[in-house]
């Protein structure tokens, strides 16, 4: 489960300075969108407001519009703070209600490094097709849980939660990507089932690089505001901190830490007839046969 209430100040700060990596990532998202001036477009996990400022100031006009939505106060205060544009707005909310939204409003849905930590996935799905207009567009970058393992990095930190003095206090493999992550192939089904049309689906080596391995920690405990190393008992966070810094060190060619991840980026369309189709096959599954027979 996310724990909201970890985010702090610094931390929205800190992100904000240290999101180079994911703001590329998301960056290359939205240029494959094919946003049009004149679009409505939803930033989900919007954050600090970075992307929809490049967003705001580089895709849309000034009939254009932006709605930013994040359920971490911290970020949409800096995300507000930044907004220099009067068609983005940033408010407080969850890819799981978009009750603000119209049905049938948005021409493009984007959730950049953000889907593995939506927690009703199905819901959130459901809502992003309902606010889409027809043919709309959802683009998603996010982790591939079926090699969250693949990393020199994540075998270091698993190396060091799996010593024996932590036996019985931490489970190595309850890290957000494994608790919430998605496979390549669960992303591609949750879609389909969610009225949805495949347009594109890459999985990628991601590597970005960072000053030193405190600074990789840094970017990682605020890009993950807190969660990071939340299935560590709270007492023994630093230490583990320490040890998981020292370890990375190792790493270090004398210039830089580079992180390693992979990751799914994939652009789909909303697919009315393909929903309607689907709806109809469920209504039919749920039919009592005898029932049918005797009608």
């Amino acid at each position: 489960m996310t724990e909201y209430h970890l985010d702090r100040p610094d931390l929205a700060t800190t992100y904000d300075e240290l999101s180079d990596s994911q703001f590329t990532k998301g960056s290359e998202l939205v240029d494959a969108l094919e946003i049009e001036p004149k679009h409505v477009v939803l930033d989900i996990g919007a954050g600090t407001g970075r992307l929809g400022r490049r967003v705001l100031g580089t895709k849309l006009g000034p009939e254009g519009k932006l709605i930013g939505i994040d359920p971490l106060p911290e970020r949409i205060r800096v995300a507000n703070e930044k907004n220099t544009f009067a068609n983005g707005r940033y408010q407080v909310g969850s890819a799981e209600d978009l009750r603000f939204q119209a049905d049938a409003s948005v021409d493009v849905v984007y959730l950049s490094s953000v889907f593995h930590w939506v927690q009703d996935k199905k819901k959130a799905l459901q809502e992003i097709h309902r606010v889409l207009k027809p043919k709309g567009k959802i683009g998603i970058t996010t982790g591939a849980k079926e090699l969250a393992e693949a990393t020199p990095i994540r075998q270091i930190l698993k190396r060091i939660l799996s010593a024996p003095k932590y036996h019985g206090l931490v489970d190595p493999d309850a890290t957000v990507s494994t608790r919430q992550g998605t496979t390549s192939t669960e992303l591609i089904k949750l879609l389909i089932e969610g009225g949805f049309e495949l347009e594109r689906l890459q999985v990628r080596r991601n590597v970005t690089r960072h000053r030193n391995a405190a600074v990789y920690v840094d970017f990682s405990e605020s890009s993950s505001f807190g969660n990071y190393l939340a299935h560590v008992p709270e007492d023994l966070r630093p230490e583990v901190r320490a040890a998981y810094v020292k370890a990375l060190e190792a790493l270090d060619d004398g210039h830089a830490i580079e992180g390693v991840n992979f990751g799914i980026s994939v652009i789909a369309r909303k697919n009315d007839e393909l929903a309607g189709l689907l709806a109809k096959l469920i209504g039919h599954a749920g039919e009592n046969p005898t029932n049918r027979a005797r009608g």
